[in-house]
């Protein structure tokens, strides 16, 4: 009987850590936008923004380009890395404004956000032009 009961734990924590694993693959960012600026004399400027909903204020995200950009060179990959904080800190539900910025000579049509697996249309933003597309 006691080696049922060390079976039946073992396999609740691998379904708690596979649930958990699960949810690590949700994004804690949405109304993701991706535009192009073209400024003068400067090459042009990928921009990539999301609204995030962090359960800490000592949280931080950041996106960083993926190592493996895939076969298709219209998407750019970019990883959702999520940093916690060090200490103790507030368990706040805490908004924080992700802004990604990279200058390209690529012509890119869409952003890969891994590891959720969002994909995000890029807008061509007018000559000059530096703010966010529309919501849409």
């Amino acid at each position: 009987m006691r080696w049922r009961s060390h079976s039946v734990v073992c396999a609740l924590f691998l379904g708690v850590s596979s649930m958990i694993s699960a949810q690590d693959q949700t994004s804690p960012c949405e109304g993701w936008k991706a535009w192009v600026t073209r400024p003068a004399s400067v090459p042009p400027i990928l921009h990539v923004t999301a609204e995030c909903q962090l359960p800490t204020p000592g949280h931080k995200v950041e996106l960083v380009p993926d190592t493996n950009q895939g076969s298709d060179p219209t998407v750019f990959v970019l990883n959702e890395v999520v940093h916690p904080p060090e200490g103790m800190v507030a368990q706040v539900i805490t908004p924080y404004k992700l802004h990604y910025k990279k200058k390209t000579q690529k012509t890119y049509k869409q952003v890969l956000i891994q590891p959720s697996g969002t994909h995000v249309k890029i807008a061509e933003r007018s000559k000059g032009s530096t703010e966010a597309p529309p919501a849409k």
